[in-house]
This record gives C-alpha cells, sequence and structure tokens, in this order.
C-alpha cells in the first residue's frame, strides 16, 4: 500500500487506521522509490504489523515494478532509493516547466510542500485536478503528462539486473509487482520469470486486483511450481481511483495468505544477515 511519501493520499497513521477499519491483520508500506513512510513508523506503536517495504519502477518494459521487503536497514538499497527520489524531484519540476509552458501552471514549491517533499505524476495530475485544469487526475495522463504526452519527461529508472542483486545484497526480498500489468502471455511470462529468477528474484505478487479478471489459479500454479514465494495486497492508493483495491481486498480468494505470509517472513529474517 501508499502513503503520501509517495503517491497515496493518506499519511503513514492514517494508511494504518484504514487498513484496520477494513479487517487487515498485517500489512505493508511499498511507496513508490522511498522508505520514507514506514519509516515514520519505526519506534512507534501501530494496531497491527507493518512490513517495511518499496516499489522501484523498472525501466527494461512497460509496467514493469519490483517490490522489496525488508527487516533490516537496507543501507545500500536506501542510497539508491534517495537518489532515485532526488531524480523524481527534478523530473516533477521538468513536467511542471512544460505544463506552464501549455497554459497549465502549476508552482513546483508550493507542491511539493503540499506533498511533504516528495514530488510524482500522480500528485501532479491531483494538483491539475484541484486547480480546475480538467476533471479528474486520470484526464492528466490520458491529456498531458502520460507517456505520451507533451508534458511528458521520462524518469531514471533501475534495470532488474541492477535492482534484483541490490535487493538481495541489502537483505530485501524481491517480488514482482502485479505481473498481469505486463499483458504478457503465459509462455513469455514464464520465459521472463526464468530470467528474472537467475537474477535473484524471489517471489510474485499473485493476488493483485489487476491479476482478478485472468483469475489467480493459473499464475499460482505456475509460479509455486517454479520455486516462488506468492505475496498479495490491494496495492490501495486512495478510495475509487479505478485501478487499485480497497484494504485486504484480495484477501477472500487468497487461502493460503497465512502460510505465505509466513514464507516471505522467513525469507525477509534469511536475508537480514546480508545487510550486516
Amino acid at each position: 500500500m501508499h502513503t503520501t511519501s509517495s503517491d497515496g493520499v493518506l499519511t503513514p497513521r492514517e494508511l494504518v487506521a484504514h487498513a484496520v477499519a477494513h479487517g487487515v491483520e498485517i500489512m505493508a508500506i511499498t511507496d513508490h522509490d522511498t522508505l520514507g513512510g514506514v519509516d515514520s513508523l519505526r519506534g512507534t506503536e501501530t494496531e497491527i504489523p507493518v512490513l517495511t517495504g518499496t516499489e522501484l519502477s523498472i525501466r527494461d518494459m512497460k509496467g514493469l515494478h519490483l517490490l522489496g521487503y525488508g527487516m533490516g536497514e537496507g543501507k545500500e538499497l536506501r542510497r539508491v532509493v534517495q537518489q532515485l527520489a532526488d531524480n523524481r524531484l527534478a523530473r516533477a519540476r521538468k513536467i511542471i516547466g512544460k505544463l506552464t509552458a501549455l497554459g497549465y501552471p502549476l508552482d513546483y514549491d508550493e507542491l511539493r510542500a503540499q506533498c511533504g517533499g516528495t514530488v510524482g505524476r500522480m500528485h501532479i495530475a491531483r494538483a491539475l485536478a484541484a486547480k480546475g485544469y480538467i476533471r479528474e487526475p486520470r484526464e492528466a495522463f490520458e491529456r498531458l503528462i502520460g507517456n505520451d504526452g507533451p508534458a511528458y519527461v521520462a524518469g531514471e529508472r533501475l534495470s532488474m539486473a541492477e535492482a534484483l542483486p541490490l535487493m538481495r545484497r541489502s537483505g530485501f526480498v524481491p517480488v514482482l509487482a502485479h505481473p498481469a500489468e505486463l499483458q504478457q502471455d503465459d509462455m513469455t511470462l514464464r520465459m521472463l520469470l526464468e530470467s528474472w529468477q537467475r537474477q535473484g528474484l524471489m517471489g510474485v505478487e499473485v493476488y493483485h486486483p489487476s491479476q482478478q479478471s485472468r483469475g489467480y489459479a493459473r499464475l499460482e500454479a505456475m509460479v509455486r511450481r517454479m520455486g516462488f514465494l506468492v505475496t498479495g495486497g490491494s496495492d490501495f492508493h486512495s478510495d475509487g481511483d479505478g485501478k487499485h483495491g480497497q484494504p485486504g481486498c484480495t484477501a477472500g480468494a487468497w487461502r493460503s495468505a497465512e502460510e505465505d505470509v509466513r514464507a516471505l517472513q522467513r525469507a525477509m529474517r534469511c536475508l537480514l544477515k546480508q545487510d550486516e
């Protein structure tokens, strides 16, 4: 799930309360290119356990994201993630410059202050909607800041070959996020998974809202046969965003959730010494 530290709308504390209200018993905060959100909860009591995680956008292909879950400091990963966050801010400034030239002025410093120091494309989309330039944030991606839009600026991203060993060295379990968003057939996906497994991939996010229309069973059977950890979640960003789910939304179909979460935690413990 995502907080205001990346492109979510709830603070970490608000997100935990929201998850509890939806019956969630354990959760992870996996903000994009940052650990700041989950770090803000360190040393404080939370109603349910909160796993430490992050989500990296990967440059190899469209829709490719890599989740990382860890128990240690992840010092090397943190250094890289901080650089990615700095790059994201530079990218946001360039996007806002292009929007201003197109007749949609936004104040970068004001937006950065509102967002708590981080500015991504979703923040910009919401700001455009708040200014009345567009009806809803989705329109910003369709017309202005999407990959083919006139205000688009490419982001700096790692490759899988870079991100997978980085996570493992840093004591984080690397998990492929929402494979349905890669829009690949089963045979192609299996070939990709085999390649990434050789590079260090340890798990696959089977139970994600985007997989529901395709069904979970075939994907789950394939990744278990390949020896991957199975994970899942809602990918919650905000209420009614039309793409992600509410906390706990995949739990009903995920019959082995408790066992799979324990397996993930065992793997996290095993990798903990990598970062010591």
